[in-house]
């Protein structure tokens, strides 16, 4: 089998399986071996600002010379972004030869009458087989959706947990209010396994406090109060926290003000590691200014930006940080969303806090699709300034014509992000 062949396999499931409950998921993975039961894992859950934190603990281990593996999703451009190993993608070949020995497995319980993995349990267990077999020293699992029944929650004996950033986000599976989201977040809380989590609202603290009181897990909050944001150096965010008492200012590589809070859910995190030997202060400080992540307020042509901000909490984030940065250009907006998210919030919240002279509107092709003339009906008001075109590409090509003197920012969904990222790769 080639790659191709593998992801169209991978990619037809879902037109055919449901949610399978965990307990599918652990005969899955059992009849595999175990490999996540081998792993030393850091498990993150949250709304926004999840690949970062792992990004930014990732590049600690890997300064600390430690042999990495990450599960994260979704992916930009590659299938093979989900599985990364010493922070790079996962190799062609190993990627297909871990499907064929999951499909001998999936083939096995078709067999015996049980139903077929999901798209998401099939790439869950295709990670952990591979990370084990890499022998990686760490392995940073994100979450897919929630948390309490998520495939990645079979892990029983995690070394850290991380919950970052929670907002009102697939409210049809999660629950319509913070404390629910938090409650099915809060799933991947483990009998005493230290918890980090984002502090900032009452609510989710107090159902995250709950869960780990009732699990005996060791909680270590990160409130705004803890951290000190700084001047930008060479329009990069930096901040101060303290880490086992050193407050030394950290330069994180990345445009984006909300990066200070995700650093300092990070840092908190890897406060934790080190307290356990598995990291130092120097590794830490080092490996942050290090870090990589793809579409967070991230320049790829001049004066062009993209920024993965895909609900309203992370709309809100972006806003602020267009306010803070210096520029004389005015910007324009490339914008579209998928369906299941609360658009007409993210939108009004947009538009109140950020002026744009251009709004170009296009839509994402897939199941999930918005369609581009519903998303413009929330731009009513500034129907002077809106251009809506259907087709991805050539709604991209006029965003950039029309943006000589401004400043592009591309936003609204992590696939329109990877959908840039293609065009640009396509085109070199």
């Amino acid at each position: 089998m080639n790659l191709n062949e593998v992801w169209n396999y991978i990619k037809d499931v879902q037109k055919f399986s449901t949610k399978n409950t965990p307990e599918h998921t652990r005969e899955f993975l059992h009849r595999l071996g175990d490999p996540q039961e081998s792993l030393k894992v850091i498990h993150i859950a949250g709304s926004n600002g999840k690949g970062s934190v792992c990004a930014m603990i990732e590049s600690a281990f890997l300064n600390a010379g430690k042999k990495t593996g990450a599960f994260i999703s979704p992916h930009l451009i590659s299938c093979l972004e989900r599985i990364r190993i010493n922070g790079e993608n996962c190799p062609e070949e190993t990627f297909v030869n871990a499907f064929i020995k999951v499909k001998e497995v999936i083939d096995s319980m078709l067999k015996d009458g049980m139903p077929h993995p999901t798209f998401f349990e099939i790439l869950y267990a295709m990670g952990m087989v591979i990370l084990f077999e890499e022998k990686v020293d760490i392995a940073i699992v994100e979450t897919g959706l929630g948390g309490r029944l998520d495939a990645t929650n079979i892990i029983k004996h995690p070394i850290l947990t991380v919950i970052t950033s929670i907002s009102l986000e697939h409210t049809e599976y999660l629950g319509d209010t913070l404390e629910k989201i938090a409650g099915e977040k809060a799933g991947i809380i483990k009998d005493g396994v230290p918890v980090v989590f984002d502090g900032k609202h009452t609510e989710v603290s107090k159902v995250i406090f709950d869960k780990a009181l009732e699990m005996k897990a060791p909680v270590y909050p990160v409130y705004p109060g803890d951290i000190e944001t700084l001047n930008r150096v060479e329009g990069r965010v930096s901040f101060r926290f303290d880490l086992n008492g050193h407050k030394e200012p950290v330069i994180l590589p990345f445009y984006g003000e909300y990066q200070v809070e995700n650093g300092a859910i990070a840092m908190q995190a890897c406060e934790v590691l080190i307290d356990e030997g598995l990291l130092t202060i120097e590794d830490v400080y080092d490996g942050f200014k290090k870090a990589k992540w793809q579409g967070r307020m991230q320049k790829v042509l001049p004066n062009v930006y993209i920024d993965g901000a895909h609900n309203v909490d992370g709309i809100g984030a972006l806003a602020k940080t267009l306010k803070a940065i210096k520029t004389d250009k005015p910007y324009n907006l490339f914008f579209s969303m998928v369906k299941e998210k609360d658009y007409h919030t993210a939108i009004s919240l947009l538009l109140r806090e950020v002026n744009f002279s251009k709004i170009i509107i296009t839509e994402i092709e897939g199941y999930r699709k918005l369609p581009a003339e519903e998303i413009a009906e929330c731009f009513s008001e500034y129907k002077d300034r809106v251009h809506v075109e259907k087709d991805f590409e050539k709604a991209f090509e006029y965003a950039i014509s029309e943006s000589n003197n401004e400043t592009l920012i591309c936003t609204g969904s992590l696939y329109l992000v990877g959908n840039i990222l293609d065009i640009l790769e396509r085109k070199g």
